[in-house]
């Protein structure tokens, strides 16, 4: 069995095989919007259990409105299909991939609209390298051609920009900034700098996605009795706390270095520690807060 599975507009299919028309607007214009969702194999009760599904699933028909992407699904048939999906892939967890495209109309009003849906899936097995380094990218980021608060193909394309950086500097991880100059996020992750007691984000006004995994996280700093601020980042705050980034396919990643500086917290570091542990105790099922975040994916 291959530990790759591909739901594609009805029924699971070999990867291979979903292939959409080089004219379909999906090609033409990157006419998508998706969402990355993880579930964490529960060896108890013998079951994918998903984190955050509602929340992901909200934000995956919010999308498709902003973008004016017809949903092809109910949210009720979306989550049947995760279910096909990962029934495919059992005793691992596992990353989601649901993606709602534009097949045909350059709108949702258009006569011949049409949209529809496929899902990725296989094994999530995040694991942290030996050393974590990141540079602040030369380039700003704005947030989308439809705005932060939707989640689209076509938002991401400057990453093609941000991974060739990565790739010249040799680093991990490329940080952006926004138009103001501010702190925005990571490639593929929120980015948190963590004190002695104190969790930093940059707020929502400042460009960025606001990302499911980082609101997991500030719900656990405050069942730990931290505080929580989430405002605009200057960019030299980078260099004087732990940067940990949040993300659904990374997880909670710790940050050895920005642009060569060594993180300059030891506290911070600790409760970092703390927060990493908590989430991770969280995806098992072993936290107080899983209930309010974790569901069976049955």
């Amino acid at each position: 069995m291959s530990d790759r599975v591909m739901w594609f507009n009805g029924r699971c299919v070999p990867w291979e095989d979903a292939r959409v028309h080089v004219w379909d607007e999906l090609a033409l214009r990157g006419a998508n919007v998706f969402e990355g969702i993880t579930a964490f194999w529960n060896a108890r009760e013998l079951r994918h259990e998903v984190l955050a599904g509602d929340a992901h699933l909200d934000r995956l028909f919010h999308s498709a409105q902003v973008a004016d992407i017809p949903a092809p699904m109910t949210k009720r048939e979306v989550f049947g299909a995760l279910c096909e999906v990962a029934a495919q892939l059992p005793g691992t967890d596992i990353y989601l991939r649901p993606t709602f495209y534009a097949k045909k109309g350059r709108s949702a009003l258009a006569p011949d609209s049409e949209g529809a849906m496929y899902i990725g899936g296989f094994p999530f097995r995040p694991t942290r390298p030996p050393a974590v380094r990141a540079v602040v990218s030369e380039h700003s980021r704005y947030g989308g051609p439809i705005g932060a608060d939707a989640k689209s193909g076509g938002s991401y394309l400057d990453f093609r920009v941000f991974e060739r950086e990565r790739i010249e500097h040799g680093v991990e991880h490329v940080f952006f900034l926004n138009d103001r100059g501010h702190v925005a996020e990571a490639d593929g992750a929120a980015i948190l700098l963590v004190r002695d007691g104190l969790v930093i984000t940059p707020s929502v006004d400042s460009g960025v996605l606001d990302s499911i995994t980082k609101r997991i996280v500030l719900a656990i700093a405050l069942d730990l009795g931290h505080r929580v601020e989430e405002r605009p980042v200057q960019r030299d705050e980078l260099y004087q706390a732990q940067v940990v980034l949040a993300g659904t396919l990374l997880g909670l990643r710790t940050v050895d270095e920005v642009d060569g500086q060594r993180a300059g917290d030891r506290a911070g570091a600790d409760t970092a520690a703390a927060l990493i542990y908590e989430y991770n105790q969280l995806c098992r099922a072993e936290s107080p807060l899983a209930g309010a975040h974790l569901a069976p994916l049955q």
